[in-house]
């Protein structure tokens, strides 16, 4: 019962005490009347009140998103892209290039339209298993993309939905259905762990020349790829059936109509402030430089060679770490200064780079294991798990009423495309650190008995040691354009001195710039017949 419900059967219960001393018969029976009263209002969101009935099926939502892209994520590159549209490299087959984009692209939207994506899944249920044989992994993810276009749909109803109901908590609690939207998703992304397990740890999803390494993991059971869809379908099913059942809108004094006219005006009203222009500077730094990927990253996954099974329960674990570490925040940190938490998680983040060193001069004979590279990869996920939804808060405290979805999509475009911009320099550097053609030249073959492997050792760590160098300065240099709390989110946004058109308009150039220059990018490293030229991480045509 919230403290409007509270309030409102209170006044009621205690007028029962007002009436005249010689009416008792009455009075009881208007006590009866206010009892009853006081249990309808205790049951029936009051106007204005967080209605639980709305958030579950926000849940829901966000059980979807968990379950399909959860997959995507686990699996679009071991062993999707490396194994099943594999060998990695090899001439016809997936490059670095595009294993490197593949996340990415696949998910710079994030959430779900539920009915067109279970459409397109049947669809690739049926393309999956032909463009798998075909080696066409450029096909396979543009059809993914597809299915990612529907769903910025329910991106703006559902979010814009969750930062309105985040509107109306409490202050001290103020964060909370956010916070627990994201444990939500990623609690059932834990789930496809299980479809990976028991459906792809076969022979197929498995490099042939490889097995003998690691055999003893391998099932002799599997699902074929196409199978593998058509169960993701079954499994969002139920998760939907109860959010058509139970999501509602949101009280009707805060959900307004707008005209495109008035959602432009009060955007461009945001985007003349202070705060705007440096959330935008702080997504882009923090996922594109701060949280940079190691260039030589899916080769050293490659080398490492984890098994479908191994890659699951290393995933699973990692899942279950930064399902430990959103609950953390939102218990620890949620009031806490948000700058300090991004600057120690980003450090902490950053020495994950020492662990795929380990995998490259295989430390102590099991850095090349795949047991070892599965959990190895995933231990530091509790420390991602705290930093995950920090300039989601902010968002919840600039936003003007009524277009919480326009900033909340606003910005995460501009997150979205710090992503791929992340995927995009991370090519570029491919040919500068000369990564290219090491995974098909790095283990002996008959042609090739003795290869330099000492040499792909020595270029995989100077990426990495460059990639621990831009991560900690990243962080160092973006930290401060995060508000450290609620406060100073509410100062930067009221600053008069930002209030100017020169400031909404660089922040337009500047968000959509970046965006439109990491789509080109990505769709060039995407396809075989651009991924050669350098910008987009190749030798060169």
């Amino acid at each position: 019962m919230s403290l409007g419900r509270l309030d409102r059967a209170g006044s009621l219960l205690l007028s029962t005490e007002e009436g005249s001393q010689g009416a008792r018969s009455s009075q009881r029976q208007s006590l009866v009347q206010s009892i009853v009263e006081a249990a309808r209002l205790s049951l029936d969101p009051a106007p204005g009140a967080v209605d639980k009935t709305a958030v579950w099926g926000l849940y829901c939502m966000y059980a979807i998103v968990g379950l399909i892209y959860g997959f995507v994520s686990n699996y679009i590159n071991i062993p999707i892209c490396q194994y099943v549209f594999g060998p990695l490299g090899t001439v016809g087959r997936a490059s670095v290039q595009q294993c490197n984009i593949s996340v990415s692209l696949t998910q710079m939207p994030w959430n779900f339209k539920s009915c067109l994506i279970r459409v397109i899944l049947a669809c690739m249920s049926v393309l999956a298993q032909n463009l798998a044989d075909e080696g066409n992994f450029a096909v396979y993810m543009m059809l993914l993309v597809v299915m990612c276009f529907f769903y910025i749909f329910a991106d703006v109803a559902g979010d814009g939905m969750t930062i309105e109901l985040s509107k109306l908590e409490p202050p001290e609690t103020r964060g909370y259905i956010l916070t627990t939207g994201q444990m939500v998703r990623f609690a059932t992304t834990t789930l496809t762990n299980v479809l990976g397990i028991l459906a792809m740890n076969g022979k197929y999803y498995y490099p042939p020349q490889r097995e003998g390494d690691t055999n003893d993991t391998i099932f002799s059971f599997e699902l074929s790829f196409w199978q593998v869809h058509l169960v993701l379908v079954c499994m969002a099913l139920p998760f939907w059936g109860f959010m058509v059942y139970l999501l509602q809108d949101p009280p009707q004094q805060v959900v307004l109509m707008h005209s495109p006219q008035d959602v432009i005006k009060e955007m461009w009203k945001v985007m003349k402030t202070k705060v705007m222009f440096y959330l935008i500077l702080f997504a882009l730094g923090n996922m594109a430089i701060a949280s940079l990927l190691n260039p030589a990253q899916n080769i050293i996954a490659f080398i490492a060679a984890p098994s479908t099974l191994q890659n699951s329960v290393g995933t699973f674990a990692g899942n279950a770490m930064f399902l430990i570490g959103v609950f953390l925040f939102r218990r620890y940190f949620m009031t806490r200064n948000w700058r300090m938490t991004f600057v120690w998680t980003a450090m902490i983040l950053a020495l994950n780079n020492c662990f795929q060193l380990m995998v490259i001069y295989n430390a102590w004979g099991i850095g090349q294991d795949g047991w070892f590279y599965a959990f190895g990869s995933n231990i530091l996920m509790v420390i991602q798990g705290i930093a995950q939804v920090l300039s989601s808060l902010a968002v919840v405290e600039i936003s003007p009423a009524g277009y919480e979805a326009s900033v909340y999509e606003f910005l995460t475009s501009i997150h979205n495309a710090g992503i791929t911009l992340n995927s995009n320099l991370q090519n570029l550097f491919v040919p500068i650190f000369h990564l290219n053609g090491i995974a098909q030249a790095y283990f002996p073959t008959p042609s090739d008995p003795s290869p330099p492997q000492s040499e792909f050792n020595a270029d995989m760590a100077r990426a990495t040691y460059f990639t621990m160098i831009v991560n900690l300065a990243g962080a160092l240099t973006f930290c401060w354009f995060l508000p450290k709390q609620k406060e100073q989110c509410r100062k930067w946004a009221e600053d008069p001195v930002w209030r100017r058109p020169v400031v909404g308009t660089v922040n337009v150039v500047l968000g959509g710039g970046v965006l439109l220059f990491s789509i080109v990018v990505s769709l060039l490293s995407a396809f075989p017949s651009t991924n050669c030229l350098k910008i987009a991480g190749g030798s060169g045509c």
